[in-house]
């Protein structure tokens, strides 16, 4: 058996050995590689494709079938920036990000706070309360749709009895908003409960006993002990919020289709009418494009500056 030079070194190691190492090493990263292959081909086909092209079109106009037809540059992304439409877009998909993702975690704090308790019923509104995880986002939608129906829905009837005028919020353009918000919220919710439940439970009674001989009041716990124990799953349901928000699309596309006056046009679903109802695909790309750039600028602003506030045990 052959050995390296200078024999002195204690850490001498045959060099068949350490070949045979390399070897090992190299079968279980080709092994790991045949593993990922088939995610990878699913990746490249209906991922990074798609993506290409995408970027490739928002430099071109197209004809009807999406054909590219003649080459602009930046011409397309001048023209949205100038499009009322575009920019309305823009505020209406942001007020919504913000109130719908919020409100979704803070309603999930609050429900996960109810039942974290080990208390005889806590199962059932458990359940209850995970349960929209299990709806789909055409069936919330329709659902909500007739709640708010104003000659049928017990929504609507209710909004009726007690006096209120426009009681067809779906005609109405801050009613349609509000409608969005809250199925988005509803169905938002199971999941981040799920998650700040297992959070809370986590939570060591000690620190609530060590309080409560100081004299702290219910808000200070919630403030000083609670919030900082869950912060790593709530900058997690943020991030995922936040981005889930941004691509919102079957609500608006069944309940209000973008309106009243273009008050729920939100920049995904813009993106959808530019492209299959008007076949301005070139224009549709770039969209999809700024999308995609303010999803990731988002993300990347609240792991610069929002995880800062995060507790990591």
């Amino acid at each position: 058996m052959e050995l390296h030079k200078n024999p002195d070194n204690p850490l001498l190691v045959p060099s068949t050995a350490a070949a045979s190492t390399k070897g090992r090493t190299l079968r279980k990263t080709n092994a790991a590689l045949w593993f990922l292959l088939p995610s990878l081909v699913i990746l490249a086909i209906f991922t990074f494709y798609p993506m290409i092209m995408t970027a490739i079109e928002s430099l071109f106009s197209t004809n009807v079938r999406g054909e590219l037809a003649q080459f602009v540059g930046f011409s397309n992304y001048a023209e949205i920036f100038s499009d009322p439409l575009f920019l309305k877009s823009l505020v209406n998909t942001f007020i919504f990000v913000i109130t719908a993702g919020l409100g979704t975690i803070a309603l999930a704090l609050f429900l996960a706070s109810m039942v974290s308790d080990k208390l005889r019923g806590n199962g059932f509104f458990r359940t209850a309360f995970a349960s929209t995880m299990g709806i789909s986002g055409a069936v919330a939608s329709v659902l909500f749709l007739f709640l708010f129906n104003p000659s049928v829905g017990v929504i609507g009837l209710l909004l009726k009895n007690i006096g209120v005028k426009q009681n067809n919020l779906v005609a109405d353009p801050t009613g349609a908003m509000i409608i969005l918000v809250v199925v988005s919220i509803w169905m938002g919710t199971g999941f981040s409960f799920l998650n700040l439940l297992g959070a809370l439970q986590s939570v060591p009674d000690d620190y609530y006993a060590v309080a409560d001989l100081a004299g702290w009041s219910s808000w200070q716990k919630t403030w000083k002990i609670t919030v900082p124990m869950v912060s790593p799953t709530l900058f997690f349901l943020l991030v995922v919020e936040i981005i889930g928000k941004f691509k919102t699309f079957t609500e608006i596309d069944l309940i209000t289709g973008g309106g009243p006056d273009n008050a729920t046009n939100f920049i995904a679903y813009k993106v959808y009418t530019d492209a299959f109802g008007n076949r301005n695909f070139g224009i549709a790309a770039s969209e999809a494009l700024v999308l995609t750039a303010i999803i990731a600028f988002a993300t990347w602003f609240q792991f610069r500056f929002t995880e800062r506030k995060v507790y990591y045990k």
